[in-house]
């Protein structure tokens, strides 16, 4: 998917359970759960924050402990909330052992830090936009405010489409270095999202070493919903990012 040699990337996923990209053994921690919803049409028939309560439920997880940004596509990112929508964001932080954080996402990158020391976590939106302006740094500078060390950070990169599936016009492109996209032969550009991720997060200080990615593109990859795929019909994939000994009840089979 990207085209960065940096850091490494698991071919699943770390898939474990049916119906969940599983990416907590990329974080190397015990404690921490790191997962993303695959397709599911349930989400057809529901507003998201019940599909997303629905799901949280089935992890046994409290929706009143979960945190969601409101995904504006910005550069914003805040502290997490507990049962609130952070209103301009597109990334959460916490150190709060209680807090679920969660956001959702169709092609887009979602960006997941964690501090085994602190256990400062964060869950970040990437699309085009907000790494054009700069949320990834932005993430990094809340880190460094919060004394977090970056050279202890673990970073893992979900599922997101890949630059062979992922055409855009000069104006995109022209926002991106250019090792980050090519031109097509239809006088268009093929942007490595992915790649403009890794990138972002090593000039913002995060370790190359650290950043692990999911070779997965949502667009070719049906177990994944897709805006470039299906368009305004497309779902959302949901993410959850949480310490499970923060919380009374672990995380069981979606099929329990």
């Amino acid at each position: 998917m990207g085209s960065s040699p940096q850091g490494t990337s698991a071919r699943a996923g770390g898939t474990t359970q049916t119906g969940w990209f599983d990416f907590t053994s990329l974080l190397g921690g015990a404690s921490v759960k790191a997962i993303l919803s695959q397709n599911s049409g349930d989400y057809q028939t529901v507003s998201l924050a019940d599909y997303r309560k629905g799901l949280a439920r089935q992890l046994g997880l409290s929706p009143e402990r979960i945190a969601v940004p409101q995904q504006v596509h910005g550069h914003k990112v805040g502290p997490a909330i507990p049962g609130h929508v952070q209103r301009g964001t597109d990334g959460l932080f916490t150190d709060d052992p209680q807090v679920v954080l969660s956001l959702q996402v169709a092609d887009c990158a979602p960006v997941f830090f964690y501090h085994h020391q602190s256990r400062f976590r964060g869950l970040v939106h990437a699309g085009w936009q907000g790494l054009a302006g700069g949320i990834l740094t932005a993430a990094a500078n809340l880190l460094q405010a919060r004394g977090v060390d970056l050279n202890q950070m673990e970073v893992v990169i979900g599922p997101t489409i890949e630059m062979a599936c992922y055409e855009v016009d000069s104006e995109v492109a022209e926002l991106f270095s250019s090792t980050v996209w090519q031109p097509n032969s239809d006088g268009r550009f093929q942007l490595d999202l992915m790649a403009a991720v890794r990138e972002q997060l090593v000039g913002a200080g995060l370790p190359a070493a650290r950043i692990n990615s999911v070779d997965v593109c949502t667009r070719c990859d049906s177990r994944c919903h897709s805006y470039r795929r299906d368009g305004e019909l497309a779902g959302r994939m949901v993410a959850f990012f949480w310490i499970a000994d923060g919380n009374r009840t672990h995380i069981r089979n979606s099929n329990d």
